[in-house]
């Protein structure tokens, strides 16, 4: 199968996932008492949210930068925030392959491989997932008696629309056989060519990897991981302020959405579409509120994020081209293979 077929039916297999989560999400609600709210929200708001959504990308993309540096690349900081607003344009339409072009986009503009910046994309994303994964741990202990039940029902929600657990524990254990396969057999497979080129590609990326966490900025990059997660905080409160319905939620809920939330984003659906709705409308149900509050503050939060997403990317997209086209070849910096 080639990557084209395979991208494009990862992308399908995203958007049924998304409208899946969205069909139950909206199921027997009044849809229009959810536009009526929608309506009345507050611009000042949505605009300021936009704001934060924008340094959020900014600083993830100087939080790249260390990382990419303690792997000894240097590519032009106009580069890493260009090819990080691009990323997150391609995963409003693609589950995941945002990764994938902002390391293609950076290797065009500074001549560094992409396996090389694929594993820096993976210690980034190894980091963020470990806060998300303490943060939930974290809210699931202080408010277990709201949330405990939560993750259960979100659980065993989700094992019914997607797959069965005895198709999981297969896949599991042909995964372990497959990589032991590999390993066992690695010196005579790498007589094949395909086998050889995903080999090093794959070793490339490690190597990558562990030497990411041997960061040289350490402080550097906690200080921009904790105004990134800070960034994200504001933005939702932002949402919890534009809407009627949740413009007198606290701040601290704010936060709880934001890791809740953020399971619905880390299930590869194209911009999260339908998982953070249904995750959001679990939460809101959960602390004893309005399911129409619910749905409307996922809507427009995810619309939102969408939507200016898309613009910020648009406006990249055009730079980089321009960018791309005024560069010489012999102008690229050749840095280390």
């Amino acid at each position: 199968m080639n990557n084209t077929l395979k991208n494009i039916l990862q992308t399908l297999a995203g958007f049924i996932i998304g409208g899946v989560f969205l069909y139950f999400t909206l199921r027997n609600k009044d849809l229009s008492e959810i536009a009526a709210s929608l309506k009345n929200a507050d611009v000042f708001w949505m605009i300021l949210s936009a704001v934060f959504l924008a340094l959020t990308f900014v600083l993830r993309a100087l939080r790249w930068e260390v990382i990419l540096y303690s792997s000894n690349l240097h590519p032009k900081r106009t580069d890493i925030i260009s090819a990080v607003f691009l990323g997150y344009f391609v995963n409003s339409f693609t589950p995941k392959l945002g990764e994938l072009a902002r390391c293609t986009t950076l290797k065009r503009s500074n001549s560094i491989k992409v396996s090389k910046l694929l594993g820096t994309v993976v210690s980034e994303r190894i980091y963020d997932i470990l806060i998300l994964g303490l943060g939930l741990i974290f809210f699931a202990i202080i408010e277990f008696e709201r949330l405990g039940d939560f993750f259960i029902k979100a659980g065993q929600s989700i094992g019914h629309l997607i797959i069965g657990k005895d198709f999981l524990l297969y896949i599991a254990i042909g995964g372990v056989l497959l990589a032991l396969f590999l390993f066992l057999f690695r010196n005579k497979l790498k007589r094949f060519k395909a086998f050889s080129f995903l080999y090093n590609f794959v070793s490339g990326m490690y190597s990558t990897i562990i030497m990411t966490f041997r960061l040289k900025k350490f402080n550097r990059f906690a200080i921009l991981t904790v105004l990134i997660w800070l960034s994200l905080v504001l933005m939702n409160y932002c949402y919890l302020m534009a809407l009627p319905e949740t413009e007198n939620f606290s701040i601290y809920f704010a936060v709880v959405v934001l890791f809740v939330g953020g399971i619905g984003w880390a299930i590869p659906t194209p911009g999260g579409i339908g998982t953070t709705h249904f995750f959001i409308l679990q939460l809101f149900i959960a602390y004893n509120l309005s399911e129409t509050a619910g749905i409307s503050f996922g809507i427009l939060s995810n619309g939102l994020t969408f939507v200016c997403t898309i613009l910020f990317g648009i406006v990249t997209l055009i730079f980089i081209e321009y960018r791309i086209r005024k560069l010489k070849p012999q102008n690229y910096r050749k840095l280390s293979d």
